[in-house]
């Protein structure tokens, strides 16, 4: 489905491309009250007459600039859209959106009051525009992009238990499925805001680097999602909750024994930082305990240090986040 997938490039792969780019300057204050507007780019592609879609795209081109990546009115680039819009899958995919996600005010309120606890933490916050489009193909690891300006939500990843037999998202596995509830939304929101925020100074990134990242992302959830539990930021079901809790020394054990925490070869470390039904080397665990044991590390770090959530992002020596941390599981 080449045009499906060509307008996925003009949305996601745009996303990725601006990111730092394009922002807009917002004098804002740290105090003042954040409030978020969803703009659904799906009800325009599917929900519009097809010979008044393409003056409607453009009369609605502004508010919708940031998934475009050339002029709207562009015949051949209308054309892409076109036939994304006159897909037969396409519309039984909206069919399945609409249905599942009639109203999205619940997720503008819980951003909007998210937004309002990070403005406190991190107050260069020049986000204001927030989406929801349709991809049409497996895009789990892209299902929220964030960059200065915008916010793009795949809402179709979370839709995907009602349309898994679709040709589009054929095959995904039973482990991703289930992370792809509405539930997941805000904290999946909230985590690539987060990502947006922290610097990404080299890509040879040991364990430990990744571990300290994802560590930094949870905390952050802690502080703008206080009343998620931990185990949906987490992405975990009860059961491997309590294993990665009932486990952490034991794992973090195994960690330091194969000399992992300093390797940078993602190849040897992919098993234990991937999305997963389970760590490897464990059976029957919670998957990504990389993510559980960097979160205890942070929060341990942060307990002892009087640093603000910037200077926790800026701070890129892992190292010495571990070491001040004084971070020691005991193995059971």
């Amino acid at each position: 489905m080449k045009s499906v997938r060509n307008l996925l490039l003009v949305a996601v792969a745009l996303c990725m491309l601006s990111c730092g780019g394009g922002s807009t300057n917002d004098n804002s204050s740290a105090n003042e009250s954040k409030s978020v507007k969803i703009n659904r780019f799906e009800d325009i592609v599917f929900g519009t007459p097809i010979d008044e879609l393409r003056q409607t795209l453009v009369n609605n081109s502004y508010d919708y600039r940031f998934l475009f990546n050339t002029n709207v009115d562009n015949p051949a680039y209308f054309e892409e859209i076109k036939y994304f819009a006159t897909d037969t899958l396409m519309q039984k995919v909206y069919n399945v959106v609409r249905t599942t996600y009639p109203d999205l005010s619940w997720l503008e309120q819980e951003l909007a009051e998210a937004m309002d606890r990070s403005q406190k933490l991190l107050p260069d916050n020049t986000l204001k525009n927030y989406y929801t489009l349709i991809t049409g193909t497996f895009a789990y690891y892209d299902r929220v992009i964030c960059t200065d300006s915008f916010m793009a939500i795949n809402i179709d990843q979370y839709a995907v238990k009602n349309m898994k037999y679709f040709n589009a998202y054929f095959g995904m596995p039973m482990y991703i499925v289930n992370l792809l509830d509405s539930v997941y939304i805000p904290v999946d929101c909230m985590a690539s805001y987060a990502i947006s925020k922290i610097p990404q100074t080299h890509t040879d990134q040991s364990m430990l680097d990744l571990m300290i990242f994802n560590g930094k992302i949870l905390y952050f959830l802690d502080q703008v999602l206080p009343n998620t539990a931990d185990s949906v930021k987490l992405r975990y079901t009860s059961q491997q909750m309590q294993w990665a809790e009932a486990n952490e020394g034991n794992v973090w054990g195994y960690f330091v024994q194969k000399n992992l925490l300093y390797e940078n070869d993602y190849a040897k470390i992919r098993p234990f930082v991937n999305e997963a039904p389970s760590t490897s080397a464990f059976e029957d665990s919670a998957p990504r305990m990389t993510d559980f044991i960097g979160w205890k590390i942070v929060e341990r770090y942060m307990s002892k240090k009087d640093v603000s959530m910037e200077e926790l992002f800026n701070n890129t020596d892992s190292q010495k986040i571990l070491t001040d941390s004084g971070y020691k599981p005991k193995r059971k």
